[in-house]
């Protein structure tokens, strides 16, 4: 089974995925790939909790400072957790593990009283009811598995949303900054991602997001027939690849200097 996130490193780079895949040479991690996936998954973590402390714990009589302590509070836990468990290969890539909670955490607070308003905002309208969690924030599944024996194609999508319609989204969380539009592999992605819903649940899938949560941006992606067929074209050359075991050329780019495999490549 090919992973969707093969295909997207087949398009970033074809030997690297020879090396990591065919080649099976362990892809050594830089600083900002764990610090990327530490900060990934402590996203992860505490979007999927949101609807149960939400559910659970907020009642209609808090103001929203009571509302903010009680996410917020849980939003720290997180963070301290998660980077409790990443602590030591943090600290041996020198990474200031300590700097890096004060940064999240001041990003999250922002966040949780943006959330305590919406949430007090509704229930002195409605009240606290069985609305109140996909009025605000659309139903989410975090992780979710996806995979088509027809395709040959699997993957995990960061966040599918749905909403009251029917109607889903993939969308792929994303650390870091965006400046400069949105990457040709990224829309690869998420059109990936758009493709496999289709194939399981029958639907159409036309819209996808990318979400920078660090900077709390969104981007609605127009998945359009030409990117499926795209992610249907790369496939093939990825499965070509698997199964002749085919090594790709080398090209230099600007980007390799940042890729763990930097010195397999280019040492002299």
């Amino acid at each position: 089974m090919i992973y969707v996130t093969d295909l997207t490193e087949y398009f970033f780079c074809p030997y690297k995925l020879y090396l990591k895949k065919i080649k099976g040479l362990p892809l050594p991690q830089t600083p900002e790939m764990v610090v990327g996936s530490v900060i990934h998954k402590i996203y992860e973590e505490v979007l999927s909790r949101e609807r149960i402390i939400i559910e659970q714990r907020i009642t209609e009589e808090m103001g929203i400072d009571e509302i903010f302590r009680i996410l917020y509070a849980d939003s720290k836990r997180v963070i301290k957790n998660v980077m409790i468990k990443n602590k030591e290969k943090l600290k041996n890539l020198n990474v200031d593990y300590l700097e890096l909670i004060k940064e999240l955490q001041e990003e999250l607070k922002e966040e949780e009283l943006l959330n305590s308003i919406r949430i007090k905002k509704y229930m002195g309208q409605w009240g606290k009811d069985e609305k109140l969690y996909s009025s605000l924030f659309f139903m989410k599944d975090m992780e979710y598995p996806i995979s088509s024996n027809e395709l040959g194609l699997s993957g995990k999508i960061d966040k599918l949303e749905k909403d009251s319609e029917g109607n889903v989204f993939p969308v792929e969380l994303k650390t870091g900054l965006f400046s400069k539009g949105i990457r040709k592999h990224e829309k690869l992605q998420v059109a990936a991602y758009a493709l496999l819903l289709e194939k399981e649940k029958g639907i159409e899938v036309p819209v996808g997001f990318l979400e920078y949560y660090q900077v709390k941006q969104r981007l609605p992606l127009l998945i359009k027939n030409e990117d499926k067929l795209e992610v249907l074209e790369i496939l093939s050359k990825v499965k070509s690849m698997f199964e002749k075991q085919e090594e790709p050329s080398k090209e230099k780019k600007s980007h390799c200097q940042k890729c763990g495999y930097y010195d397999y490549c280019w040492q002299t």
